[in-house]
């Protein structure tokens, strides 16, 4: 009797530790423009192969106001996040992500565009600059620089002064084939991605 009420307390005991463990959350963070009118443009290819990993996964976002995004689980304890704020305010969702649902920077994989990088080709990194991307700038302001990225590449258009109108401008159709062939390729690997372990993805990608 005694051996019995020693076991059942350390199993207690065993289930409490276990249920004070802290559970890590990932939060995957596709940034791009909320209007309609921005889908299929290179500065949304973040928000856009957000939007399809849950289509693949047949997952309906829920909207969440209070966090400035829509939002749903891919897997548990996996976070798929679209801001309904626009690219420069993207830092305003991952405060709020924060501050409500306990995200951590390096928790947080952020998919963006990347002009100097050529299209069909990706890369992942973690932490460093904004590469004066304005929503990676408004990020770091806000939560600091140890965020995961996947930067897709949309390529340059060659001249500094028409970055704004190319990022803006909408893909080509051999571009949307060169980025499907890219997201099949890197979508190979998500059991890594949602768990972030994306050290080893480098050269997998490219």
């Amino acid at each position: 009797m005694e051996l019995l009420t020693k076991a059942l307390k350390n199993q207690k005991k065993k289930k409490k530790l276990q249920n004070n463990y802290p559970v890590q959350k990932v939060f995957i963070l596709g940034i791009g423009n909320p209007e309609e009118k921005y889908n299929n443009t290179r500065h949304n290819i973040g928000k856009d192969w957000v939007e399809k990993i849950a289509k693949d996964h047949e997952l309906t976002f829920v909207k969440k106001s209070k966090l400035k995004c829509s939002i749903c689980e891919v897997e548990p304890h996996v976070y798929l996040v679209v801001p309904d704020v626009y690219v420069n305010e993207s830092g305003k969702v991952a405060a709020l992500l924060k501050r409500y649902l306990n995200a951590k920077p390096e928790h947080i994989l952020v998919l963006h565009d990347d002009i100097d990088i050529q299209i069909g080709d990706a890369k992942f990194k973690s932490g460093g600059g904004d590469g004066g991307h304005n929503g990676l700038k408004d990020l770091s302001n806000v939560i600091g620089k140890d965020f995961k990225r996947l930067k897709i590449g949309v390529s340059h258009p060659g001249r500094k002064n028409e970055v704004t109108n190319w990022v803006l401008g909408k893909f080509k159709p051999a571009e949307t084939q060169l980025l499907e062939e890219l997201y099949k390729k890197v979508m190979v690997h998500k059991n890594k991605i949602f768990s972030l372990e994306i050290e080893n993805l480098q050269n997998l990608v490219n």
